[in-house]
C-alpha cells in the first residue's frame, strides 16, 4: 500500500479539522408564497415603447428596464410580463435588482438579437436583488442564428441568464435554451467588470509582511517555530461585516498558505484586543462589533519560493476580499436544454439545484449538463437534487472542485465526474443509466453511498496524489494518510469494468461485474456484500494488491495471470 493510505501517524481527518457538514435541507426546498405579493404591475408597453412582437430589441430592452425600474416606485411587489415575444439588445440586458418582488415573464420569450458578441446575457440579476423570484417563462440565446467569426474567440460567453449577485433568489419555471455558452451561470465575486472587482480587493497579504510567531490567546506577538503571522495588521472600514482570505484569484487553491485552516485577531481603533476566530480559507468571517484591525495566523512554519500549483505568481500570498456572490438561490422546475456549452455553469453558495431537467446539451467544451468549475473554492454547499438528465453531450454532471455539495437522487444518463479537488462531497440514492462514473479523492474526504449503477461502461474510483489545492500543510518529505473512499450499499448490476486506486465497498449487491486490479491498483476490499456472477481480473502487471474479502454471500471469481500480486487479509 502507498504511503498515503498506511500511514497512521498523520491521518488526513485530523490534518484537515475542516470538514463541515454538507447542506441538508427538506425536499423541495420552501417557495415563495405567491398570495403575499398582491401589488401587481403590469409591463406598460406602449408607455414604455416596449415592443412584445419580437422586433426594436435596443427600444424593448431600454423600456423593459425602465419599466422594471418605475415598479420599484409604485411599490409593486409582483411585476408581469403580458406575453409575447420579447427582442433583447444583446449590448443591454434586461437587469434586475428588486428585492421582495416576484418578477413573472407571463408566459412570454425573451429572445436575444442574432448577434457576434463573443459574450452576452439576455438576462442579469445584480447584487443587491434579494428574496427576488423569476418565474414563467422562456429565456433563449441565438446559438444557429449567431455569427461565430465576427469576433475572434470561442463565443462560449453567451448565456441566458447570468447571476452576477444577490440573496435569497427563486429561479422556478423557465425554459433556458439555445445560448452560445450556459443556459445559466453565476458569478464568484459579484462584479460585472474590473473596476466592481477591484472595488471588492481589501488587501493583499504580503510576503514582506509576514514573520516567524504567532499570537497568544489575549491577541499579543509570542514565539512560534511552527506558524507565521502578520507583522503589521490590516485596517477594516467602518461597516465591514464580513470578508474571506484566500487566493482569490487564477485557479484559487492553496498555492501559498496551504492550509484551510488559519486564525484572524480583531482589535479595536485604538488596537485595543477584542477576540480571536478560527477561520477557513474562502469561506466568510464575520467582523465583530467595533473591528477597525485583524492580524492573521497561518499554520505553517515558512512560505516557499516557489507556488504549489500553477497560476500563482507570488507578488501576493493571499488576499482579503469582501465578494458578493449570489447566495440562497434556490433552482427549480426548470428545462436547460440545447445550450451550446453547459445547462448551468459556476454557482454561488448555498444553491439548492432541484427537479430540473438538463437535456441536448453540448456542442463546445465542456458540453455537460452542469459544471461546478471557474467558481473554485469559492463554490460552498451546493445541493443538486432529483434532476433528470438526458443527451447531454460528453457528461451530464463534472464537479472540479468545492466543498460541502450533496448530490443526490438524480436520473443521469451520460458521464458524471467528481474531480480529486472537490473537498467534502456526498452523493447518495442517485441512478447511473449510460456513462461512466468517475469518483476522484486528494482527502478522502467523500460519502458515496445507496447509489444504483446499471449497464454503465465504468465506475472509476482514484486518489488524486497531485497534492495540489488539497489544503494540507506537510513538513519536507512528510507524507498523509488519505483514507480510500468507501463506498456503502451500492447496488451495481451488469458494470463490466469497475477500477481505480483504491476498491472499497461496504455492503451493497454485485450482479454480472467485472472488477479490474490494474497496475495503479492498491486495494481491493470488499465487505457485507451479495455477489452474483463477479470477477476479478488481475494481469500480470503492477504491484502487490491487497485483497479483503470479508462476510460476503456469494464468491468473487479471479481470473487473468496476476495472482503472485494478491495479498489476502
Amino acid at each position: 500500500m502507498p504511503p498515503e493510505a498506511e500511514d497512521k501517524a498523520l491521518q488526513a481527518h485530523d490534518v484537515a479539522k475542516t470538514i463541515l457538514p454538507v447542506t441538508i435541507t427538506s425536499t423541495p426546498k420552501a417557495t415563495a408564497d405567491a398570495s403575499r405579493y398582491t401589488r401587481v404591475y403590469t409591463l406598460e408597453l406602449e408607455k414604455f415603447g416596449i415592443s412584445n412582437d419580437g422586433t426594436n430589441a435596443e427600444a424593448t430592452s431600454q423600456g423593459i428596464n425602465a419599466a422594471l425600474q418605475h415598479a420599484k416606485t409604485l411599490q409593486a411587489n409582483k411585476i408581469v410580463f403580458p406575453k409575447g415575444t420579447y427582442l433583447i439588445d444583446e449590448n443591454n440586458p434586461i437587469l434586475l435588482d428588486h428585492q421582495d418582488t416576484i418578477v413573472d415573464l407571463g408566459g412570454s420569450t425573451l429572445q436575444v438579437r442574432t448577434n457576434g458578441r463573443p459574450g452576452y446575457a439576455v438576462v442579469q440579476i445584480l447584487p443587491g436583488a434579494k428574496n427576488l423570484r423569476l418565474t414563467n417563462g422562456t429565456i433563449r440565446g441565438d446559438r444557429e442564428e449567431h455569427d461565430y467569426k465576427a469576433a475572434r474567440g470561442t463565443h462560449e460567453g453567451g448565456h441566458c441568464l447570468e447571476i452576477v449577485g444577490g440573496d435569497e433568489l427563486e429561479i422556478d419555471h423557465l425554459h433556458l435554451t439555445h445560448a452560445t455558452g450556459d443556459g445559466l451561470t453565476a458569478s464568484s465575486s459579484g462584479a460585472r467588470n474590473r473596476e466592481e472587482l477591484l472595488a471588492r480587493i481589501l488587501h493583499n497579504v504580503t510576503r514582506a509582511n509576514l514573520e516567524s510567531g504567532a499570537f497568544s490567546e489575549n491577541g499579543e506577538k509570542i514565539d512560534s517555530e511552527e506558524k507565521i503571522r502578520t507583522r503589521t495588521s490590516y485596517p477594516l472600514k467602518e461597516g465591514l461585516k464580513t470578508f474571506e482570505l484566500g487566493y482569490l484569484a487564477g485557479y484559487q487553491g492553496f498555492p501559498w498558505i496551504k492550509g484551510r485552516t488559519y486564525q484572524a485577531y480583531f482589535y479595536d481603533r485604538e488596537q485595543r484586543f477584542l477576540g480571536k476566530k478560527e477561520c477557513l480559507q474562502y469561506r466568510k468571517v464575520e467582523v465583530p462589533e467595533g473591528a477597525r484591525f485583524v492580524h492573521f495566523e497561518f499554520n505553517q512554519p515558512d512560505v516557499d519560493t516557489e507556488a504549489a500549483h500553477s497560476g500563482a505568481p507570488g507578488d501576493w500570498l493571499v488576499r482579503v476580499n469582501n465578494f458578493t456572490p449570489p447566495t440562497n438561490v434556490h433552482v427549480h422546475h426548470n428545462l436547460f436544454d440545447y445550450n451550446r456549452r453547459l445547462g448551468i455553469g459556476t454557482v454561488g453558495q448555498r444553491w439548492v439545484i432541484e427537479e430540473n431537467r438538463f437535456e441536448n446539451n453540448g456542442g463546445t467544451p465542456p458540453s455537460y449538463g452542469i459544471d461546478l468549475e471557474d467558481g473554485w473554492e469559492l463554490m460552498q454547499d451546493i445541493v443538486i437534487r432529483k434532476n433528470r438528465f438526458r443527451n447531454n453531450k460528453l457528461g451530464d454532471i463534472v464537479i472540479c472542485a468545492g466543498s460541502e455539495l450533496l448530490v443526490e437522487e438524480n436520473e443521469f444518463t451520460n458521464k458524471v465526474v467528481f474531480h480529486g479537488r472537490a473537498y467534502n462531497y456526498t452523493v447518495r440514492k442517485n441512478h447511473f443509466r449510460g456513462g461512466g462514473v468517475h469518483y476522484s479523492t486528494r482527502t478522502g474526504i467523500a460519502t458515496i453511498s445507496d447509489n444504483t449503477y446499471e449497464n454503465v461502461p465504468y465506475i472509476s474510483i482514484t486518489f488524486d496524489n497531485k497534492k495540489v489545492a488539497d489544503g494540507f500543510v506537510r513538513k519536507p518529505g512528510e507524507t498523509i494518510a488519505t483514507p480510500p473512499l468507501l463506498l456503502t450499499n451500492e447496488t451495481v448490476v451488469g458494470v463490466k469494468n469497475i477500477k481505480g486506486t483504491y476498491l472499497n465497498f461496504a455492503g451493497g449487491k454485485f450482479r454480472d461485474c467485472q472488477f479490474l486490479a490494474d497496475e495503479k491498483t492498491y486495494l481491493v476490499r470488499i465487505e457485507n456484500a451479495r455477489l452474483e456472477q463477479c470477477t476479478l481480473d488481475v494481469p500480470n502487471k503492477g504491484g502487490k494488491v491487497v485483497l479483503e474479502l470479508k462476510k460476503n454471500q456469494g464468491d468473487l471469481k479471479i481470473r487473468g495471470d496476476g495472482a503472485s500480486r494478491i495479498v489476502r487479509k
